[in-house]
């Protein structure tokens, strides 16, 4: 079996050196450890996790708390999936392992503090809950490092999207193509997300910052973060019977649920209306029309909580809050309102 002391040797290294260049010590240059794991590679090198762990005092492990009831999706949403699979590839290549957090082992039922100190994690990723969840609330008050990358708890270090500004930006750009009565879908209100609060202040904000009046009436909460809720939510919209020339969606999938009202009731987008979402599912080019949207950057998101992460399990200092800027991608559900206007006077359309 190939150790440290056989890298060593052969790279004229300390047994030190060699141990933290792979587990990807901040005080070891990168052309170090990148000829370090040439070399291990190569020669076939496994880490022996026990003995490493009696030499570090690590277990090795990362644990991850997911919960998708509130989300009406499961692992596949396609924001946490391109977040975890970021977070995972940047936590391996530091030697450490992910292990999903469940509340059952075996036949036996833990809460997940229980699970964690069992696994004896070395530090806890919670990927997605509800601010409230009082399972998530013990671990946060226990004494493992931890991140959050989406929901923001107090004192806890979050890396999200920035929800606020692109909200912001969503309002302006409506409003320079003439739209004035721009509705907002939101996403779910009982569960305090941070993501859908946070859209909504920036949807708030975009108004009063070019002077529009801020109309209830034309917001609506989806129930989940899923198809189903955008389409409900837009059906709740048109029943209302208010005008309104533009709609913003929280998430695409909102936005998808709305657009397939749209073609099953005969209204036409952008004709007849304006869409905006925000995420850029993989799907968002592909509709039909292409969707504009925000693009959030699954796998810096997924880095920049690897790495926070890792800076706390070593006793670093980090921010409470990193927001990751969104890229905003133009494509086709948005139109300006003479055009709009002129479309739907010859339809007489009451929208």
């Amino acid at each position: 079996m190939v150790t440290i002391y056989d890298l060593a040797k052969k790279l004229g290294l300390s047994p030190p050196t060699i141990s933290k260049a792979l587990n990807d010590q901040p005080d070891i240059s990168e052309s170090t450890k990148e000829k370090v794991r040439k070399l291990a590679e190569e020669l076939g090198y496994t880490p022996n996790s026990s003995a490493r762990g009696l030499i570090t005092k690590k277990n090795w492990l990362i644990g991850m708390i997911y919960e998708e009831e509130h989300l009406g999706l499961d692992v596949e949403h396609p924001l946490f999936a391109g977040i975890m699979n970021s977070f995972k590839a940047r936590i391996e290549r530091a030697g450490y392992e992910l292990l999903i957090i469940s509340r059952v082992l075996g036949n036996k039922k833990l809460s997940y503090l229980e699970h964690c100190r069992y696994r004896q994690v070395d530090g806890i990723l919670i990927l997605n809950s509800t601010i409230d969840n009082p399972e998530v609330l013990h671990v946060i008050h226990s004494e493992f490092p931890i991140v959050s990358a989406n929901i923001v708890y107090p004192h806890v270090c979050t890396v999200t999207s920035d929800n606020k500004e692109p909200s912001m930006q969503a309002v302006r750009y409506l409003y320079s193509l003439g739209q004035r009565r721009i509705a907002f879908i939101a996403g779910p209100s009982e569960y305090s997300s941070s993501p859908a609060v946070e859209r909504l202040e920036g949807y708030i904000l975009g108004l009063h910052e070019i002077g529009l009046e801020y109309d209830p009436e034309l917001v609506v909460y989806g129930h989940h973060w899923n198809v189903e809720s955008g389409y409900n939510a837009m059906k709740d919209l048109q029943q209302r019977k208010i005008h309104y020339t533009a709609i913003y969606c929280a998430a695409d999938v909102l936005a998808l649920g709305v657009m397939k009202y749209c073609q099953e009731n005969d209204i036409h987008i952008p004709d007849e209306l304006s869409l905006i979402g925000f995420d850029d599912s993989q799907w968002a080019s592909y509709s039909h029309p292409p969707l504009t949207t925000f693009r959030q950057n699954r796998q810096v998101i997924g880095e920049l909580a690897a790495e926070t992460l890792l800076k706390k399990i070593n006793g670093e200092d980090v921010d409470e809050r990193i927001c990751v800027p969104v890229d905003f991608i133009e494509r086709q559900t948005c139109k300006k309102i003479d055009e709009f206007y002129l479309t739907r006077l010859g339809k007489g359309s009451t929208m």
